[in-house]
């Protein structure tokens, strides 16, 4: 490090030097008044270390702040794996075995289509939650005439039966897979750990960060259980490469199709995002203050949670189909047991172990997601607060009587996943007409391209829906 001295000239041994380059240290001036000169070799090892040691701070400096994101990060990690969690339910499984054990990979297009649907989706839900401070229940509540509100309403709740439905019946189906139980006893394990869930929820009422980190652990198992599919069925790059290219080879491939995208892109998902970025953007205004940067920061960060979060749930489902497709096309199997079978008989008990923990795993964290976005729908389009216990236990219900009554689970699978893809528009066209309002949004708004790619989305779901209507109807 050269110091600054007053600018005097210093003579040592006959060489004058200006005594603002001369090093700070009496090592170095011993040194020169030694050898009677300026050490050459000295000076150039010393330069060279300085130099070397100047090269290494914008590298430290580069290490802290990735440090420093890195640890902003995981601060807001949480909600974006609250959320995917619904985009890997036992609906899934069931669509996605469907899939692959009938038609090969030739629908993993639509997982891969649908999950980037759904990466854009939840991005645009959650800024609407961090703009606003409010979800799409509640701003339809106070800016949507009554009847059109009660209509939303009943199509949410019928939305948030199919899906309680599915995660309380692939629970169920896993119990009974992995202990043998009959499909009765396995949905009355499932509803009694949906419970235990709901009282973990419950317990911590100061935000969603432990339930958060329940979740994520879920999640973890399933995907570790699918990497490990996966490396067992060893499917080929031709067979995974070859389901991209977009086909639908028939009516039947549709309604699955449908059923995938019902799937994938979650309504109570929407409905919920919005309200779960609330916990952090309290604490944020608290801590940092109501601004633009803020909130602008926290959907920067919002937004690598969801993408991050939603690649993980596109592996999921993906591995689902491909590991279907592998192992059961060909067969004539089609459903969540025959596959888990096949599974074991193929791959071994282990490989169809790891599948039924991971069905446990999917359904019942779904569970407790669908739950939290039941309350959600309900406080905001009706300012009902309904005791969360009551709700679960009125939602239950139809899972039990669907295995009272003796239906196939795996359809009644499909079908309730079907039923989501038509519930979807319910959502989204609200969804769009808020976040492009500037007087509610300020500048947070949808640009013009986001606003024409959310009603592409929206379009494309209805005209599926549709085309499945039409086909069905007149036999194709």
């Amino acid at each position: 490090v050269l110091t600054r001295a007053a600018p005097n000239i210093m003579s040592v041994e006959g060489h004058e030097m200006s005594a603002e380059l001369v090093p700070d240290g009496p090592s170095v001036v011993a040194e020169v008044e030694e050898h009677g000169g300026l050490p050459d070799e000295a000076s150039e090892t010393e330069q060279e270390e300085n130099d070397d040691n100047a090269a290494n701070i914008p590298a430290d400096r580069q290490t802290r702040s990735s440090l420093a994101t890195m640890q902003e990060l995981s601060f807001y990690l949480g909600p974006g794996f609250l959320i995917s969690v619904a985009y890997m339910d036992p609906g899934n499984w069931a669509t996605n075995i469907s899939g692959g054990a009938t038609y090969g990979t030739a629908l993993l297009w639509v997982i891969v289509l649908a999950s980037v649907m759904a990466m854009g989706i939840q991005i645009v839900a959650a800024k609407l939650g961090i703009a606003t401070g409010k979800d799409v229940a509640l701003l339809c509540r106070e800016s949507l005439p009554k009847s059109v509100v009660y209509i939303l309403w009943v199509a949410a709740e019928l939305a948030m039966i199919a899906t309680d439905m599915a995660e309380i019946i692939g629970a169920a189906i896993g119990f009974q897979l992995v202990s043998n139980f009959p499909l009765w006893a396995g949905a009355v394990l499932a509803g009694v750990s949906s419970f235990a869930l709901l009282a973990v929820r419950t317990a911590f009422t100061s935000g969603y960060r432990i339930i958060e980190f329940v979740v994520m652990a879920f999640v973890g198992i399933i995907a570790f259980v699918f990497v490990i599919e996966l490396f067992i069925a060893k499917p080929s790059a031709h067979l995974i490469f070859s389901g991209l290219k977009p086909t639908i080879p028939d009516t039947e491939a549709l309604y699955i199709a449908i059923g995938i995208l019902g799937a994938t892109v979650m309504p109570h998902s929407v409905y919920l995002h919005p309200d779960i970025v609330q916990d952090r953007r309290s604490r944020l205004v608290e801590e940092k203050g109501n601004t633009e940067d803020v909130h602008r920061n926290h959907l920067r960060f919002e937004s690598v949670d969801t993408v991050l979060a939603l690649i993980g749930a596109m592996f999921v489902n993906a591995a689902m189909l491909i590991v279907a497709a592998t192992a059961l096309n060909g067969t004539g199997i089609d459903t969540v047991e025959d596959a888990y079978t096949t599974v074991q008989s193929i791959f071994g008990e282990y490989a169809s172990v790891l599948f039924g923990v991971a069905l446990i795993a999917a359904g019942l964290s779904s569970s407790l997601v669908a739950t939290m976005a039941g309350q959600t729908v309900m406080d905001g389009f009706l300012n009902w607060s309904v005791n969360v216990w009551i709700r679960r236990s009125v939602t239950l219900l139809p899972s039990l009587a669907i295995v009272v009554v003796g239906l196939e689970p795996t359809k009644v699978l499909v079908a309730s996943q079907v039923a989501l893809s038509f519930e979807l528009p319910f959502v989204l066209i609200p969804l769009v007409y808020f976040t492009r309002k500037p007087d509610l949004m300020g500048s947070f708004v949808n640009s013009k391209v986001t606003t024409a790619v959310m009603c592409i989305i929206v379009g494309v779901i209805v005209v599926l829906n549709m085309w499945l209507l039409v086909s069905m109807a007149i036999g194709i």
